[in-house]
């Protein structure tokens, strides 16, 4: 072999940079579900990756169900969507759904097919799906198939209000997350950093995550001192009865939730901080009321 030319071949591959772990775990036609207790970087994280793979990419940033007077705080090319219902309209995208735990719940026994339908759009439209919950218990384990990457920022101190007894899957990532993020040294390194579980490439680990160019702590409180008129005015029209918001997630796809009893809507309530008094109608507006206390 001539050497000259064995030399100008490896000076070339030694030139080439090489793609990071984040790279090989966030890839084009996924979904990834995002997890973290609050104050922890989850935003930071979901826009880090809006604006890296957007571009690397060549597809659209795009967020679902973000507050009107909000807009300003992120670039020109992000396109906003009022609704899920819109999100098969916009092919070639990354799609970040915060807030999923409201706008997309998958705790629906009821309408499975409907929900394995929507997972299955980022492979049929060339998307990708960041959906960011608080309580990742609401993702029963027939969906993790369809995740083909699991972020988690710290998780809540309490264990058992994040993930669903018996869901062993999201436990065990959970509590292999706390471990990891228990021995971090400051709250600083805990937001810089995200456990990252990705099945496809068969890989588990701590990143490190920058934050996008355009970041701002207005956009890590996104929604505060948001009016319900600006979070939801679908639900507004409908003068949240009971019977409007079941027509309204039936039109979505999503499940009745009139289906849980009592018990279950109350520790429903009690797990994302709502008060736990009132009837059954009264504690549904309230967990899917879009913003009611």
């Amino acid at each position: 072999m001539d050497i000259n030319k064995f030399l100008g071949e490896a000076g070339k591959e030694e030139n080439t940079p090489k793609p990071s772990k984040w790279d090989e775990v966030i890839q084009p036609k996924k979904s990834y579900l995002l997890s973290g207790d609050v104050g922890t970087g989850k935003s930071a994280l979901a826009y880090f990756i809006i604006e890296k793979y957007s571009e690397k990419y060549g597809l659209t940033p795009a967020v679902v169900g973000l507050p009107k007077s909000k807009r300003e705080l992120l670039p020109d090319n992000f396109k906003f969507l009022d609704s899920i219902m819109e999100i098969a309209s916009t092919e070639n995208a990354v799609v970040f759904i915060d807030e999923a735990d409201i706008q997309l719940p998958l705790d629906s026994n009821k309408d499975k097919e409907a929900v394995i339908n929507f997972l299955s759009l980022p492979r049929q439209r060339k998307q990708i799906f960041i959906l960011a919950y608080h309580f990742p218990r609401l993702v029963k384990g027939t969906y993790l198939p369809f995740f083909s990457g699991f972020l988690f920022k710290r998780p809540p101190y309490l264990l058992e209000f994040a993930s669903k007894k018996g869901s062993d899957e999201i436990m065990g990532m959970l509590t292999k997350a706390g471990e990891r993020f228990d021995e971090m040294p400051s709250e600083d390194e805990v937001v810089k950093n995200t456990y990252v579980v990705a099945p496809r490439i068969r890989w588990q680990g701590l990143l490190q995550n920058e934050v996008p160019s355009f970041w701002s702590e207005e956009l890590s409180e996104i929604w505060s001192g948001v009016g319900l008129d600006q979070v939801a005015p679908e639900a507004q029209q409908l003068e949240l009865s009971p019977e409007g918001l079941r027509e309204k997630m039936k039109k979505q796809g999503l499940e009745d939730p009139y289906w849980h009893n009592v018990s279950e809507l109350q520790a429903m309530c009690k797990e994302r901080g709502l008060s736990t008094t009132g009837n059954k109608d009264e504690l549904v507006l309230r967990l899917y009321g879009f913003g009611l206390n």
